[in-house]
C-alpha cells in the first residue's frame, strides 16, 4: 500500500503528486474506521482523506478497500494540495473517481431509471446525494464523474490542465470556469445536463436493457436445450430399459 502511494502519479491535469510525506491508516473494522474519523462519515464510507494533515484513512475490512479505493483518496490530496483550497465537492469526488477509473460507476448510470425518463438533476442536487444514502451516493459520484469528464473533453489534448493551471488564483470556482472555458458555472450546469441527457436518457436506457434481456433470453434458451436432451437421453434409456423387459430385439 505505501508503495503504491509512493509511485502514483499521473492525477489528471496534475501529475505526480508533491514530495510530501502521506500517511495511511489501515482500519481492520467499522468501529476503528468511525472512531479515526469521528464518526462524522456515512455508514457506507470505507475511505477518507485529509489533505491538511496529508494522512488517509482506509477501511479493510471489505474488498473494495484496494489499489483503486487508494488512488482515489490519493486524487483528493492531488487536488487540494494543488489547488489550495476547496471546490466544490461534484468536481472533489468527481475529479477523484476520474483519477481512479471508477468506470464502474458511468455503467450503472444506463440502468438508472430516473435519468431515463428525463429527471434532471443540477450540481447541487449531485452535492446532496453524495451526502446522502448509499443507493443516492453512487449515483452522485457517477454524475460528478461526468461532469469532470466534459470539463477533461473541452480541454481537449490537454484535458484538465488548463482549468487546474487557472483554479489556484482565480477567486473562485466560477471564475476559474470563466478564464478556462468562457462560460459560467451556471452555462456549465445546463451544458452538462443536455450532456447526460443525451448519454444516459431513455436511448441508452432501453439500449441497457436490451442488452439485459437478450442475455437473459439466451440463458433461458440454452437451459431449454440442455433439458430437452436431457430429456431425450432419459426417453432413450427407457424405451432401451423396456425392450429389454420383454426380451423384444431388432
Amino acid at each position: 500500500m505505501a508503495e503504491a502511494a509512493d509511485h502514483a502519479r499521473d492525477f489528471p491535469g496534475i501529475g505526480s503528486l508533491p514530495d510530501r510525506p502521506i500517511r495511511i491508516i489501515l482500519a481492520p473494522t467499522r468501529e476503528t474506521y468511525d472512531s479515526l474519523t469521528r464518526g462524522r462519515l456515512p455508514l457506507w464510507s470505507q475511505g477518507a482523506a485529509f489533505p491538511d494533515a496529508g494522512t488517509i484513512v482506509l477501511l479493510t475490512a471489505h474488498p473494495p478497500s484496494g489499489p483503486s479505493a487508494l488512488r482515489h483518496e490519493l486524487a483528493h490530496l492531488a487536488l487540494r494540495w494543488h489547488v489550495g483550497r476547496h471546490v466544490p465537492l461534484w468536481f472533489e469526488e468527481g475529479y477523484a473517481a476520474v483519477a481512479a477509473q471508477e468506470w464502474d460507476r458511468l455503467d450503472a448510470l444506463r440502468l438508472n431509471w430516473q435519468l431515463a425518463r428525463g429527471v434532471r438533476m443540477d450540481l447541487d442536487d449531485v452535492d446532496r446525494a453524495l451526502r446522502g444514502a448509499r443507493g443516492d451516493a453512487e449515483t452522485g459520484y457517477a454524475l460528478a464523474a461526468t461532469a469532470v469528464l466534459l470539463l477533461q473533453r473541452w480541454g481537449g489534448e490537454r484535458g484538465l490542465a488548463p482549468l487546474l493551471a487557472n483554479l489556484p488564483q482565480a477567486e473562485s470556482f466560477d471564475a476559474a470556469l470563466r478564464a478556462t472555458y468562457h462560460v459560467t458555472e451556471g452555462d456549465f450546469e445546463l451544458r452538462w445536463q443536455r450532456d447526460v441527457g443525451s448519454r444516459y436518457g431513455w436511448l441508452s436506457w432501453l439500449a441497457a436493457m436490451g442488452f439485459f434481456w437478450l442475455s437473459i433470453g439466451a440463458l433461458l434458451a440454452a437451459l431449454v436445450l440442455l433439458r430437452r436432451r436431457r430429456d431425450q437421453r432419459k426417453r432413450a434409456a427407457l424405451e432401451a430399459e423396456l425392450l429389454d423387459e420383454l426380451e423384444i430385439t431388432e
